[in-house]
């Protein structure tokens, strides 16, 4: 039998061409296995992320106030131009969580952190947070950055708040820390930690000094909780001969009897060292405020709240000396505020305010009257 060599080569160019197509799909198999695995762990990564957006409204409407020559309401920690349609803040929220790791970055813009900056740390004000974190072992977590302080139960961002603007106390309350945090999960119902870092607010000036705050957090009922923060370290500027040691205590009790009712009551006692006014200033000066909240919910958007509030700061560590009074800021008022959340993530809230001053001490309608009276709406949304 005669050897047909044409046959041959086309049967062994058509085994090639074959293996040549198998090769190049397995190729492709490889490839697409591959971009697959790489897709699949970049967007495993971004099921840990969470982003939202807050923007919030108001108008500050102060009565009586013909001889107010300023546009800037005292001791406003938010909502704090008179007279105006104004945006308390936008904001942009980034979070990251996962068994280990967690990570939180909040962007803002507007009224409030333009106010709450210090004059030394202005280039903080856009920043809430900026942070990161490990956990070390089950429940124990280490965060680095710019962090939160725990102290106080209101918030410049009016959302989390039942009342929309702040308390004079919680105006002069310690701002967020640059440093370390350290906090364990003891159990279902109590919680612990500490921190370290450089203060940045109105009442601290930034200063190359360490701060330690100690926060702990006790929930014996589910409808109780209890919570104790404190912040202490030297707050005098780094080349003053005197030290200000300070210790700032706060206490903090939520309780709702019912589910539509919610209460609130919040006390800060702080001493500073070589403080007092004159004659003896080396002794230690003393402050304290706080403020009864209380809240009833209607349905499911409507909600009433009012709320008493006193500071008292007599050598004026926190809030300086009144030129009239030779004393430091002493305030009491209450607030009532009706609220209206049309949807789950946006509310609107109308307020009446009314604060006194010590007699005499002139600190509002640019420092003609030892009173104040005003109107608030603020509207917001954040998801």
């Amino acid at each position: 039998m005669k050897f047909n060599h044409s046959f041959f080569r086309k049967f062994i160019g058509v085994v090639l061409f074959f293996l040549l197509i198998g090769a190049q799909l397995k190729a492709q198999e490889i490839s697409d296995s591959v971009a697959d695995a790489l897709k699949s762990k970049i967007l495993g990564k971004l099921n840990h992320f969470t982003f939202g957006m807050y923007i919030d409204t108001y108008y500050n409407a102060t009565l009586d106030s013909d001889q107010d020559t300023s546009n800037i309401v005292p001791f406003s920690a938010n909502c704090p131009i008179q007279d105006q349609i104004r945006m308390n803040i936008a904001a942009l929220e980034f979070y990251y969580n996962t068994d280990k790791v967690r990570g939180k970055l909040v962007i803002q813009y507007g009224d409030a952190p333009n106010l709450m900056a210090s004059s030394g740390s202005q280039w903080i004000k856009t920043i809430r947070q900026a942070n990161f974190g490990f956990n070390i072992v089950k429940n124990l977590w280490v965060d680095f950055g710019y962090i939160l302080n725990p102290v106080g139960y209101e918030s410049s961002w009016a959302v989390l708040n039942q009342i929309s603007f702040v308390t004079v106390g919680g105006y002069f309350e310690p701002g967020s820390v640059l440093g370390a945090k350290l906090s364990y999960k003891f159990s279902d119902k109590f919680s612990a930690g500490i921190m370290i870092g450089n203060p940045f607010s109105l009442a601290y000036a930034q200063n190359t000094h360490m701060a330690g705050l100690t926060f702990i957090n006790y929930q014996p009922l589910p409808n109780l909780n209890i919570t104790y923060n404190n912040f202490f370290g030297n707050q005098a500027l780094i080349d003053a001969e005197m030290k200000n040691n300070i210790l700032y205590n706060n206490l903090i009790v939520t309780y709702s009897p019912i589910k539509s009712v919610s209460l609130v009551g919040e006390f800060d006692f702080a001493s500073q060292t070589n403080s007092h006014l004159p004659p003896d200033t080396n002794k230690i000066a003393s402050m304290f405020s706080g403020f009864l909240q209380a809240r009833y919910l209607f349905g499911k958007v409507f909600a009433v709240s009012a709320r008493y509030e006193v500071m008292n700061d007599p050598n004026g560590f926190l809030t300086g000396v009144n030129l009239f009074t030779q004393r430091g800021v002493r305030t009491n008022g209450f607030a009532f505020s009706v609220e209206y959340k049309p949807i789950t993530f946006g509310y609107l809230r109308l307020a009446y305010r009314y604060l006194e001053g010590y007699p005499g001490s002139k600190i509002f309608a640019s420092y003609t009257s030892d009173n104040m009276h005003a109107i608030i709406f603020s509207t917001g949304i954040r998801f």
